[in-house]
Parts: structure tokens; C-alpha cells; sequence
């Protein structure tokens, strides 16, 4: 290998790992995306609206809840593993993203938090 290649595979090497770095998840996020996904399990409306701010509150009625429950419960129940992916920056607002992949195998969702003053502002399981 020429020693010009071999400079750039050595800065490379160093810098990419960095890079992989930059998009670090929070922590106030991934504790607050676990709290949501055990209401989730619990089918508790209660601790799940408490979570997040009045807005939040107002903007997901129980019966809307309820619906997420029927379709998710069991399987939050069984395990799951919650990858992070990145952040958007939108509307003012950061939004996460995580990859989550259950134990039954079955399809992964895509769930995107948006977290204001330590409350969900915005909570969606795709």
C-alpha cells in the first residue's frame, strides 16, 4: 500500500469512530421511552399520560391508548431491544429514533420520542 493510502486508511480508521459517536442517544431518553413502553405493558393510561406534557395529556385520549395496547402489550411484555438510531431536529423540537426489535421475531417498529423538560411531547410506535 502507498503511504499516501495507508495515511488516509489510518485517519480514517481514527475519525469513524468519532463520527459514529456524534449522534449519542440521551439517557433522559432511553429511561423515558422505557417508562412509556412499561405503561404500555401494564396498559396503564394513568402512569402513560403522567409521562407527558399537558399537551401530550390532551393529545392522546384513553381510547387512542387502548388501541396501541391491544396491538402492543403482549409483545413489550415478552422483551424487547431498543436500538437508537439518530435524531431529527424539527419544528424546534428533537425528535429520537429507535429501532425496536421484539423476542417473538416478529416485525420491528420504529418508535420516534420527542422529549420537552423531561416529558414526552410527542410519542409515536410505527
Amino acid at each position: 500500500m502507498k503511504p499516501s493510502m495507508l495515511r488516509c486508511a489510518l485517519i480514517a480508521a481514527v475519525l469513524l469512530p468519532t463520527a459514529a459517536w456524534a449522534d449519542n442517544e440521551p439517557p433522559e431518553a432511553r429511561h423515558l421511552l422505557s417508562r412509556l413502553l412499561s405503561a404500555v405493558a401494564e396498559e396503564d393510561y394513568q402512569q402513560f399520560s403522567a409521562l407527558g406534557t399537558e399537551d401530550f395529556q390532551a393529545g392522546i385520549p384513553e381510547a387512542e391508548f387502548d388501541r396501541v395496547t391491544d396491538a402492543m402489550t403482549e409483545r413489550v411484555e415478552q422483551g424487547y431491544e431498543a436500538d437508537y438510531l439518530t435524531h431529527l431536529n424539527q419544528q424546534g423540537y428533537r425528535v429520537e429514533i429507535w429501532k425496536i426489535s421484539f423476542a417473538d421475531g416478529g416485525d420491528d417498529t420504529l418508535a420516534r420520542l420527542v422529549v420537552f423538560e423531561g416529558k414526552a411531547a410527542g410519542f409515536l410506535l410505527q
